[in-house]
Parts: C-alpha cells; sequence; structure tokens
C-alpha cells in the first residue's frame, strides 16, 4: 500500500516577509487562472494596435496626394505616417494604460477588505507586508506582460512592415521601458491610495485624476512636469524617433518617477500595517 506524506514543510522566510510565496501564488492564480488574462492579452494589443495601424497604413494613403507641410517635412506620406502611428502609441498610449492600471487595480486591497477576506488572512500567520507586496508584485508583473509587452510588441511589428525593415531597437526598447515605468506608476499610486481610502470614488478619482489631467495641472505650473510622469508619454515619441530630449523632459520626470514609486510603496506598508481590521 503506498502511503503520502502529510506532513507540513516548512518554508524558509523571513519574519517580515511571513507567508509572501503563497500569498504570491494566490495573486498569480487570480490573473493567470482566470479569463483575467486573456481579455485583457486581446484588448490591449487590439485597442492600441488599431489606432497605431489606421496612423500608420491608412493615414499615408490619404495624405498621399497633399502636399501638406507637415508632410513635406516629415519626408512623404510613410515617414509622416509612422510619426503619427509613433505618437499615437506612446502619447496617447501611455494616459490609455495608465487608466487601465488604476482600473485593474482599484480593487486590490479594497475588495478584500470589504468582504472580510483581508481580516481572515491577517489572522494566520501572515505579515501585513507580505500581504501588500504580494499583490503588487503579482499585479505589477500581469500589467508589465499584458499592458504593455503586448501591445508594445504588436507595435513593433506593424511599424516594421510599414517600414520595410526592422525599426531601430534601441530607441523603441528606451521608449517602451519608460512607458512601464509611467503604468506602474499608476499602479503604485492606485495601490497605495486603496490604503488610504474605503470606496472606489475616491481611489478613481485621484488616480484617474492624475492620469488625465495631470499634463493640464504641469501647463500652469511647469516645475510639476520635472518632478511628476506627466509629461512622459509625450517626450518618449521623440526619444523613439530618434529626436535628442532634454532631461527636464525625460531624465529629470523619469527618476522623479521611479522614486514616486518607491515613496508610494513605503507610505502603503506603512498604512497599512496600523490600519485595523
Amino acid at each position: 500500500m503506498t502511503t503520502t506524506n502529510q506532513a507540513l514543510q516548512r518554508v524558509n522566510e523571513p519574519n517580515c516577509l511571513r507567508g509572501f510565496s503563497n500569498l504570491l501564488r494566490k495573486e498569480n492564480r487570480a490573473w493567470w487562472n482566470t479569463p483575467r488574462w486573456w481579455i485583457n492579452a486581446l484588448l490591449w494589443p487590439a485597442i492600441l494596435g488599431g489606432l497605431a495601424s489606421i496612423m500608420l497604413f491608412a493615414l499615408p494613403s490619404l495624405v498621399a496626394t497633399e502636399q501638406v507641410d507637415e508632410v513635406v517635412a516629415a519626408g512623404g506620406p510613410v515617414a509622416y505616417g509612422i510619426q503619427i502611428g509613433i505618437s499615437v502609441f506612446f502619447r496617447m498610449g501611455s494616459v490609455a494604460l495608465a487608466l487601465g492600471a488604476v482600473v485593474l487595480s482599484q480593487d486590490l486591497l479594497l475588495e478584500e477588505q470589504q468582504s472580510g477576506v483581508t481580516e481572515w488572512l491577517l489572522a494566520k500567520p501572515v505579515a501585513r507586508r507580505a500581504y501588500v507586496l504580494a499583490k503588487l508584485a503579482a499585479s505589477a508583473l500581469a500589467i508589465l506582460v499584458l499592458l504593455v509587452g503586448l501591445p508594445s510588441l504588436s507595435m513593433y511589428l506593424l511599424l516594421s512592415i510599414r517600414a520595410g525593415g526592422p525599426y531601430a531597437v534601441l530607441p523603441f526598447l528606451k521608449g517602451i521601458g519608460v512607458l512601464a515605468v509611467h503604468t506602474l506608476f499608476y499602479l503604485v499610486l492606485t495601490l497605495m491610495l486603496g490604503t488610504f481610502f474605503k470606496n472606489r470614488t475616491a481611489i478613481l478619482g485621484i488616480a484617474i485624476g492624475s492620469a488625465l489631467g495631470g499634463s493640464m495641472i504641469g501647463g500652469f505650473i511647469k516645475p510639476l512636469l520635472w518632478i511628476t510622469p506627466w509629461i512622459l508619454g509625450n517626450s518618449t515619441e521623440l526619444m523613439v524617433m530618434g529626436q535628442s530630449v532634454a532631461p527636464e523632459m525625460m531624465a529629470y520626470p523619469l527618476a522623479a518617477t521611479v522614486i514616486w514609486c518607491l515613496i508610494f510603496t513605503l507610505v502603503a506598508l506603512a498604512k497599512f500595517e496600523r490600519t485595523e481590521f
């Protein structure tokens, strides 16, 4: 007769991250063992790739006979279409992905708190910071793959087809890196807001307001653009097209965005540690 060893296996984890590996598996299953992953895997490439396709393939045909200054300056209809396609993907796409990150992460903490799952889990030998970090790590991976990675791959293929050969890889990868940081900023911001507010209206209002209205605020108070991600979408398109970008338009806001992500994470951990359930 075959017997099975039912003994519990010890998990070697620091006390400050007790339960992290199990919680991370739980959060990954919430993404990859449900229709959630393939819905987003189809949705975002279709939205961003579809918009870019119109600019890359349909727009050149429309302006081929038009000798407008923009077309001439770009080097012809095809070059103009590539320029506008890149602009749409990185400028409009950065806002779209920020909104997607906010919507997908609005319930990371709120839903389980309202259902009592958080209280039940924290009654187990689980560290609070492990609970927050597991949600952040699993969501960051999924968002980077589904919202940033797959649409970017689609865009690169479309660009290469339109250009008649492989598009410059390095500038494009740099642009995707900036786009990834920009999107993660809104994920971490939304997670942090979930530790302060117990209703979706406040969380969505602040996060979406930043994504949609940040550049408008920066237009009135320009120094804010240097310490926020609000100008990164506009600057990234220039970098991908091989143009030089001033430090105050790329290096400063990119560094500031990374720092804000770290600050938001630390604030979320500190606030969650002090929250009563």
